[in-house]
């Protein structure tokens, strides 16, 4: 077997086991957020609607604008402009960072209106189960992040050479997916 070869086959056992955890997160989420549907059906009348905080818009706004810079340090590996590639990388962690303190933000709100993670209140302890749930992922995906980024500072990544930077910014980006998918669910549904 050439060294190619070997190559191209662990690159894809590693895009297989992305793959893999990607769906396994999803099913995660479909499950909670089926419960969280059954809940709201089951209580009725006294399920409490919850009005998300503007914290947690201003938190999406920051998802998206760090999955377009994670996109941007691919787009600058292919032409092999090595210091926007760690530049991009640093404005996506920075954002999302943001998005961690909004979210914090965010319950700190929720807990100033009295909706509490535990208690009587089924709706707000959901809230806090999927946004919670989310950004331990969210956690995950920036120290992966992290690490690509200090392997760019020492340009190991190029045109020829970007599978690790490539399989971190899917990650991201299926993680801020994700993140607009909750927020949605969590705008209409509630």
């Amino acid at each position: 077997m050439t060294q190619n070869n070997q190559k191209n086959q662990i690159y894809k056992a590693q895009n297989n086991l992305l793959m893999i955890a990607i769906f396994s997160i999803i099913m995660l989420f479909a499950g909670l957020t089926s419960a969280y549907i059954v809940s709201k059906g089951g209580l009725g009348d006294k399920w409490d609607t919850i009005k998300l905080p503007q914290m947690f818009y201003i938190s999406t706004i920051l998802i998206v604008i760090s999955s377009f810079f994670a996109q941007r340090s691919i787009n600058y590996c292919r032409r092999n402009n090595f210091t926007m590639i760690s530049k991009s990388l640093l404005i996506t962690i920075i954002l999302g960072c943001l998005f961690f303190l909004f979210q914090f933000l965010g319950w700190s709100a929720l807990v100033d209106e009295k909706k509490f993670l535990s208690g009587n209140n089924v709706a707000s302890s959901y809230l806090y189960v999927l946004t919670i749930t989310h950004l331990l992922h969210l956690l995950g995906g920036g120290i992966a992040l992290i690490n690509i980024y200090f392997k760019s500072l020492s340009t190991k990544y190029n045109s020829s050479n970007f599978h690790g930077l490539s399989l971190g910014v899917k990650f991201w980006h299926f993680l801020g997916l994700l993140w607009l998918f909750l927020f949605l669910f969590l705008l209409i549904i509630n």
